[in-house]
């Protein structure tokens, strides 16, 4: 491990649990906290960003794990973070280690995306270097196994930077499970006509689920960049500003200006992890047509598909 990673280490605070009801109590305490600090920004008239959380670490020991452990990136964004550290402990109980960093300070990568344009920049390869220590840190929060723990970068946009991770972890003993890939492998087993991809400004600019869509021969299409706009704003004012009034009023608004232009894709690649948020939410409290929409397509949630895959 790099020294800078070490010092993360050190820096960072790290809660171990030998029970699943443990981290539970902690998880769901650590989401109330979310949940109100957020509160009293908006109270306060400011925003709420991904940034304004320490960098923190949880991490599930079981006693007699048997499979290898997997390590997630999060805090792109917090409560995205912790949902996936919630799934992968109900997935896997007792059978193995699940470690989540929370790299809250991890600079916004659609705002890296739309600003460089171009993978290759001083500023992309920075990213890279910072998601590549932050999976070496949650590697070292996992600890030693008899095999090379998986991990999980629990954020769709930071996916743009993968080659050049991945260039940076040419010498970690990690086995890397990317989230477009398995979504998209997983549309292409789905019986589904046409996908609808959702996703931030930067992800749909970077093409990171388009490309690989195209060449795998998945039909699909991206909503227009004003609706794309819409959709961002859903997701910053709403999920992420843990306001969900305001993630009903946004993301109805999207889904139907979606269903008024389109009506044929039966399928929606959820390509943000605030977004199967967005649409548990609209399910419960969306307008009659929106919700009868979504409860009938097949929400593809990269999170979930990679966690089927590590």
């Amino acid at each position: 491990m790099s020294s800078t990673a070490s010092v993360v280490a050190l820096a960072a605070p790290t809660r171990r649990f030998h029970q699943y009801e443990s981290a539970m109590r902690a998880v769901g305490a650590y989401e109330r906290r979310l949940c109100e600090d957020a509160s009293r920004r908006r109270a306060m008239g400011l925003g709420v960003t991904d940034q304004d959380q320490p960098d923190e670490a949880f991490c599930q020991v079981p006693e007699e794990a048997v499979e290898p452990p997997l390590a997630i990136v999060g805090g792109m964004g917090p409560l995205a973070g912790a949902q996936a550290f919630r799934r992968a402990c109900a997935r896997f109980r007792n059978s193995r280690v699940v470690a989540l960093y929370q790299a809250c300070s991890m600079p916004d990568r659609s705002t890296v995306i739309l600003r460089e344009r171009g993978q290759g920049t001083s500023a992309c390869l920075d990213m890279a270097a910072r998601l590549a220590e932050a999976v070496r840190l949650v590697v070292d929060v996992a600890g030693a196994a008899d095999q090379p723990p998986r991990c999980i970068v629990a954020c769709n946009s930071a996916h743009y930077f993968w080659p050049a991770m991945q260039q940076e972890l040419a010498d970690c003993p990690v086995r890397m499970i990317s989230l477009v890939e398995s979504s998209v492998e997983a549309l292409k087993t789905s019986s589904c006509r046409r996908a609808l991809l959702l996703a931030t400004e930067g992800a749909r600019v970077g093409q990171v689920f388009s490309a690989p869509c195209r060449e795998a021969g998945v039909a699909a299409e991206e909503p227009s960049p004003q609706l794309s706009q819409l959709l961002m704003r859903a997701i910053f004012e709403g999920i992420k500003s843990f306001n969900n009034r305001r993630a009903v009023e946004l993301g109805n608004e999207f889904f139907e200006a979606v269903l008024e232009s389109n009506r044929e894709c039966d399928c929606i690649l959820a390509g943000c992890t605030e977004i199967p948020l967005t649409i548990d939410l609209l399910k419960r409290r969306g307008s009659a047509g929106v919700a009868a929409f979504l409860s009938r397509a097949r929400i593809v949630d990269p999170v979930e598909e990679a966690l089927r895959r590590a």
